[in-house]
């Protein structure tokens, strides 16, 4: 959601299935337009002064220096404040997390933490500066080595991954020694238990030894990433519900 959006309820929605209509107006004045480096955000007083003790002491009585078309003027990166903001609204805590390189923006972080301490939002610095963040994305790996991986078999793996599970696949070639049946019975081979007296006899004649063949074959290692995002340690508690813990 675009920071400077404002979610205003409409009038006159319905509530119920009798239609009955609840009249929610929202107080023009309640509206607070922030002027944050080259951009503006509009927002609610309420928004700002609910957990910020810095918008609480700003937007009270006791000062008055908004700019002549209204708006307040604050000295901070809008790129960082958007993410203020974006709390302050949903009491959602930031996830700056990179899936392709499977780690967390740390410098992102910091910035947002010094942030946190200007506008004064302490749950949100007690949550940063704890790193929660970290039990947010759990990344786990699990690795499986295939040692004879058929065309059909690898087509399959290299479809497996999904939106929150990765496969790589890496291959290699390799030798395997192949059992030969001392009667060349091709339901025998590279398998010694189908063999009977008869082999065991062709065997004698011809030695006695077990004979093998070296086959080239397809060895394949599998890692497999899953990304496990715990609703827990990022809706706030007054916005987690049954539905929103189920994807």
């Amino acid at each position: 959601m675009d920071p400077s959006d404002v979610e205003v309820p409409s009038n006159n929605s319905p509530s119920s299935e009798t239609g009955t209509i609840h009249d929610i107006t929202v107080d023009c004045s309640e509206r607070v337009t922030l002027q944050v480096g080259e951009r503006r955000f509009t927002t609610l007083r309420a928004t700002l002064v609910g957990e910020s003790e810095y918008f609480a002491a700003r937007l009270s009585d006791r000062w008055d220096d908004a700019e002549e078309d209204g708006s307040y003027f604050v000295d901070s990166d809008p790129s960082i404040f958007e993410h203020i903001l974006s709390y302050l609204r949903s009491g959602n805590f930031p996830v700056f997390f990179d899936s392709s390189t499977l780690s967390f923006d740390h410098a992102k972080y910091l910035s947002l933490l010094n942030e946190a301490r200007y506008f004064g939002i302490r749950e949100l610095e007690s949550w940063i500066k704890k790193k929660k963040y970290l039990d947010v994305v759990c990344v786990t790996r699990s690795v499986d080595i295939i040692n004879k991986v058929t065309a059909c078999s690898l087509d399959h793996l290299n479809r497996a991954s999904t939106g929150d599970t990765k496969v790589d696949v890496s291959t290699s070639w390799a030798i395997e020694k192949v059992y030969v049946c001392p009667r060349n019975v091709p339901e025998h081979y590279g398998d010694r238990s189908r063999c009977g007296q008869a082999c065991e006899k062709a065997r004698v004649r011809q030695g006695g030894d077990e004979d093998f063949e070296e086959e080239p074959i397809v060895r394949a290692v599998i890692i497999t990433t899953k990304v496990t995002v715990n609703l827990d340690h990022w809706l706030g508690d007054q916005r987690t519900s049954e539905d929103e813990q189920s994807f």
